[in-house]
């Protein structure tokens, strides 16, 4: 994971604690949806994040597994992330292991299964482990593309045998009633308006956010979160600071406290530079942090 050798400090349970943390979606946050790999000026901010004692979390829909390697393990000269939080907040873990898991009702993806057997939408499945789909349908595809990412395809039966902790229904936005009225625990999230992510009811990225912080025993003034879609929308008003990417959803746009550049235009970095997280070493910000990001509607 994080490889930090040498620990901003530990709590008496050996956990990491620091004043700042930031968290960072994946896809159109750290990850360019044009080139699916994360550009080098991210890297460079998230080098000098660490550097400079700031703890740094991916916060995303995927699943650990779903990461690619550089995400998980680090690369080069970038020793990777603290800690994940996963499957939209409903797993979150560092070094020591899993601090929070939140799986969904069981009877509500044997509701969720039941209804979508008529054919009207397909569903992916996501465990801690697999995520996989009963059928290949055209938007399930399309999202398999655009994340660069690739679903099973298994029996909706294997998902009555193990947690599940997330499911991506590929409804449309009106029709997000249907699966509401058959089920007791969940909420639906958007980043995309070929699908809905489907979580528990008490679950969420802002829900992630705050067992992170409480884990690390860091008030939410000294948090920061970066964005891109509907579904980072509680993790940006859970955070003292939210920015949004400037390739981003415009509801995560309307709640963010700062709307950067986008991905490809180093987003990430001109943020943190304009932030004061980081000095800017690549010398692009015109040694003005003022006029880096799109909008700072704190006036920071």
């Amino acid at each position: 994971m994080s490889g930090r050798e040498q620990p901003i400090g530990k709590t008496d349970r050996g956990v990491t604690v620091a004043d700042r943390i930031a968290f960072f979606d994946v896809d159109g946050t750290l990850l360019s949806f044009r080139t699916h790999s994360m550009p080098e000026t991210t890297r460079v901010a998230l080098r000098e994040l660490r550097k400079n004692d700031v703890l740094i979390y991916v916060a995303s829909g995927r699943a650990l597994f779903q990461l690619p390697r550089a995400l998980r393990e680090g690369e080069g000269d970038f020793p990777g992330f603290d800690g994940f939080l996963c499957n939209s907040g409903q797993i979150c873990l560092d070094d020591r292991g899993i601090f929070r898991m939140t799986a969904l009702d069981p009877a509500d993806v044997r509701a969720i299964t039941e209804q979508s057997m008529d054919g009207s939408y397909d569903i992916v499945y996501m465990t801690a482990d697999r995520a996989f789909t009963p059928r290949h349908g055209d938007l399930v595809r399309r999202a398999e593309e655009n994340a660069n990412v690739r679903f099973d395809e298994d029996s909706p039966e294997e998902a009555y045998k193990r947690p599940v902790f997330q499911m991506n229904a590929f409804i449309a936005p009106e029709d997000e009633h249907r699966i509401l009225e058959v089920t007791d625990n969940v909420k639906l999230v958007r980043w995309t308006e070929d699908f809905a992510d489907i979580i528990p009811a008490d679950g969420g990225k802002d829900q992630g956010v705050l067992a992170v912080l409480e884990h690390h025993g860091i008030d939410r003034s000294g948090a920061y979160a970066f964005g891109d879609g509907g579904n980072d929308v509680s993790m940006l008003n859970a955070v003292g600071c939210g920015v949004a990417m400037g390739n981003a959803d415009h509801r995560a746009k309307a709640v963010a406290d700062v709307i950067t550049t986008s991905v490809d235009d180093a987003g990430i970095y001109r943020a943190c530079v304009h932030l004061g997280l980081i000095d800017d070493v690549l010398g692009i910000c015109g040694g003005d942090r003022t006029y880096t990001v799109i909008e700072d509607k704190g006036g920071r």
